[in-house]
């Protein structure tokens, strides 16, 4: 499995807001993680439609997480960026000779993404934070 790196950006700010605890202005945010304004803005426009932070205007204005950081798993994270948790598709059509086996091949893979989605289920903000 590949994230895209928006996907990669919005974990990181969503452990900064959580590790911070309080609103953070959306120009601090971009710099510590290292991205422009503008692309902070569209990766939090998703989070915030995703109900993980608001937004918050006027002079002490900025991003501050929504929900508890116990709350918020990695799969949520990822089904919110990227609309999907997979591991990928068969490629192509098979030929007539292993079309059983890309069959039982797609099984495997669909194995793979239950595990998968379990196990980032299980991983939520805060155990991540505990461990540093």
């Amino acid at each position: 499995m590949q994230l895209n790196r928006s996907t990669d950006y919005a974990i990181q700010m969503l452990l900064y807001l959580a590790k911070d605890g309080k609103t953070v202005s959306s120009s601090k945010l971009a710099a510590a993680i290292g991205v422009s304004h503008r692309y902070l803005l569209q990766i939090s426009a998703k989070l915030r439609a995703a109900g993980f932070i608001r937004a918050a205007h006027g002079p002490s204005g900025g991003l501050k997480l929504d929900k508890a950081p116990d709350e918020i798993s990695l799969y949520d994270i990822i089904l919110s960026m990227e609309g999907a948790v997979r591991t990928g598709e068969i490629c192509g059509r098979p030929a007539a000779e292993i079309a059983q086996e890309m069959l039982a091949l797609g099984e495997e893979y669909r194995k793979i993404e239950k595990m998968l989605e379990k196990t980032l289920k299980g991983i939520t903000l805060i155990q991540i934070l505990e461990k540093c």
